[in-house]
């Protein structure tokens, strides 16, 4: 048993087993902005999309557009995987999360992230925009390829 953000998590895992140190390597792979990939659904169609994953105090967020079409399809459904590829090449590997994200309201969250996020201060000047919408993710678990492997290992969080 571990500690993520303040909640206890468990591993699980039927391919191969896992240490206590998985999920801090895993999101220690992280910077506080990392290209990702995110799926959402439209109806039964997955749709996956670039965004940048950016992590705060160990909270992860995205910024987005208020009208961007993956707004509305998270309205629906919440429930979001998130892929980002760790190294490069033959010897890349990547950390596939699983989760769902909400939408953030709270002013001095919104003004926190948008103050220490540049590319966010580009496209939107002030933190209550109403075209700037704020995503947390909060994920339930984790799968982890290490680079140079395939061996895939899992934490529930």
């Amino acid at each position: 048993m571990g500690m993520l953000r303040g909640k206890a998590f468990t591993f699980s895992n039927s391919e191969t087993s896992m240490s206590d140190g998985i999920v801090e390597e895993a999101l220690g792979s992280l910077g506080q902005e990392t290209v990702s990939y995110v799926a959402t659904c439209d109806g039964g169609q997955p749709r996956v999309r670039p965004m940048m994953l950016i992590n705060v105090d160990d909270v992860f967020y995205y910024a987005t557009g208020t009208s961007d079409t993956k707004v509305a399809e998270l309205t629906k459904n919440k429930k979001t995987e998130v892929c980002v590829l760790l190294g490069e090449g033959d010897d890349g590997g990547s950390l596939r999360m699983t989760g769902e994200m909400e939408f953030v309201y709270d002013e001095g969250v919104r003004a926190k992230i948008h103050g220490c996020v540049g590319f966010i201060q580009g496209f939107w000047e002030e933190p209550q925009d109403p075209g700037f919408t704020l995503l947390e993710f909060k994920p339930w678990t984790l799968q982890l390829m290490r680079p140079g492997t395939i061996e895939v290992l899992r934490a529930d969080i």
